[in-house]
């Protein structure tokens, strides 16, 4: 099968098995056109990806990163991937899935994050946070006018995902986006279930970040002692 003329520009950027994965998702109608880069990351690029005039955003997991051994642990005692192995495009593969396994579940709890929408291999499809065709700019540049509010909310959804059997882990300034002054939630690729054995650590990684920031924001937070008891309360 050849490559869609739609990617040729690409070729120099991405392998043939991540071009085979963007043409899959083209073919089943997600989108038909991939623009610029959204965002750049050591894991991953995140593109900008259009069908008419609807805009999605496409998560490409890098499949030659050097950062797979630090993504192992992540898996490694997920029981929704017990049969991945320990080689670098397995795991990473696994990571694009379980992001969309992550982003499903806190959408379903009822946090605002993006949608998933397709997974294949290291490609991710998802909603696309912005306005105008513009992408929504990060917490740590668009503060919020309302840190008290964004606190609580943000502390909510950390105990909303718990209830759902999900640790965010990676909760941080740098992981939300302001869209009309409202808090989005999102690279979920390493979140993990409750009964993982670093679910603790990252539950207080998070509350500790949370705390982090909005205490340099001005906000009166709570203890960290009583937001765990409250997130891991029945």
């Amino acid at each position: 099968m050849r490559i869609s003329e739609r990617f040729k520009i690409y070729k120099e950027v991405f392998d043939e098995s991540t071009l085979m994965s963007l043409y899959k998702a083209v073919n089943k109608g997600y989108f038909d056109v991939l623009e610029g880069v959204i965002s750049t990351g050591k894991e991953a690029n995140v593109y900008k990806a259009r069908k008419n005039e609807k805009i999605f955003a496409v998560k490409i997991f890098r499949t030659d990163t050097s950062e797979f051994k630090s993504m192992w642990k992540y898996i490694k005692g997920d029981k929704r991937f017990d049969n991945v192995k320990m080689k670098r495009r397995d795991i990473v593969y696994a990571f694009s899935r379980k992001e969309f396994k992550n982003l499903s579940i806190a959408v379903e709890a009822g946090v605002r994050a993006p949608e998933p929408i397709f997974v294949v291999n290291n490609v991710l499809v998802m909603e696309f946070i912005g306005e105008n065709g513009n992408p929504c700019q990060y917490a740590k540049v668009a503060k919020p006018r309302n840190p008290e509010k964004w606190y609580g909310i943000i502390i909510d959804y950390i105990k909303r995902m718990y209830k759902k059997d999900l640790i965010h882990g990676d909760i941080s300034e740098y992981n939300i986006l302001n869209q009309r002054d409202k808090p989005v939630l999102i690279d979920f690729s390493q979140g993990v279930p409750r009964d993982h054995y670093l679910a603790n650590e990252l539950l207080l990684r998070d509350i500790n970040r949370v705390n982090s920031w909005f205490r340099k924001l001005g906000v009166k937070v709570r203890s960290e002692k009583e937001i765990y008891e409250d997130v891991t309360s029945e």
